[in-house]
């Protein structure tokens, strides 16, 4: 299994567990209530579904976030139709998801 592959698998476990949130207004009001603990944003989001959720992180604690993978991809592993974010709302899976997506990108920039 792909370090891809165990990325969308865990957030489709969070999923199933009740602890995300999906497309940009769900997401805007788990940041606005400081439940999000993990964003990832897909590479192929629309600059103003970007700037609607940029605009709502500003000012609040840092969240960590991430740009992985496609809208079809992000929709497959919730078990929906495309969506281009998701917030993790558990930290034990936002820990879980992040160590993988860190490895991710330190292997892109060698």
């Amino acid at each position: 299994m792909t370090d891809k592959e165990r990325v969308f698998g865990m957030i489709g476990l969070a999923s199933r567990a009740g602890k995300i949130a999906s497309g940009s207004d769900a997401v805007t009001g788990q940041i606005r209530s400081g439940n999000v603990k993990l964003l990832i944003i897909t590479k192929d989001i629309s600059s103003n579904s970007l700037d609607k959720i940029l605009r709502n992180i500003t000012g609040k604690d840092e969240i960590p976030c991430y740009s992985f993978g496609s809208s079809e991809e992000l929709g497959d592993a919730l078990g929906k139709p495309a969506r281009t974010v998701a917030a993790i709302t558990d930290k034990s899976f936002a820990d879980g998801i992040s160590a993988i997506l860190d490895k991710i990108n330190e292997e892109e920039d060698i």
